[in-house]
């Protein structure tokens, strides 16, 4: 007569201890939460508000940081002040930069004679510390004449 298997059907998994099923499911939600927490304020941060143009006179165009070395300049956009006639006030309008090409042309243009630009930009709902002092991120530049 031929022997038979044993029979296992009946024997059980080992139990984890319960405190050790409360940390792991712990761990895993505060993960979950952390990802969340992260993709929420990347998309938040990452989404634009504004998109437009803005001309004027470049003043100051430069490049600073320590370690996150970002792009920054200043557009002056005088504007008429009607109570006083033809006078212009000081509109000053700042700027960053990702783009090294956009930067390039930038430079380029503050080493010339001609520095009235027209600039398109992208208005974000904030920014990180490493993306530039600014909010107002340009992305194309184009000379006025």
């Amino acid at each position: 007569m031929a022997q038979q298997a044993p029979n296992n059907n009946n024997v059980t998994p080992p139990q984890t201890h319960p405190v050790k099923r409360f940390f792991r499911k712990l761990f895993y939600l505060l993960i979950f939460a952390a990802i969340l927490f992260f993709a929420g304020t990347y998309f938040y941060y990452g989404t634009s508000s504004k998109e437009g143009y803005s001309a004027g006179l470049l003043v100051n165009f430069s490049q600073n940081g320590f370690i996150f070395k970002t792009y920054e300049g200043t557009l002056n956009s005088g504007s008429v002040n009607a109570a006083g006639g033809s006078n212009t006030n000081n509109n000053t309008w700042s700027f960053s930069v990702k783009d090294d090409k956009v930067a390039e042309q930038l430079n380029e243009i503050m080493r010339g004679s001609n520095k009235n630009v027209s600039l398109h930009y992208e208005e974000k709902r904030g920014k990180f510390f490493w993306q530039g002092e600014t909010n107002r991120y340009v992305d194309a530049v184009e000379t006025v004449k």
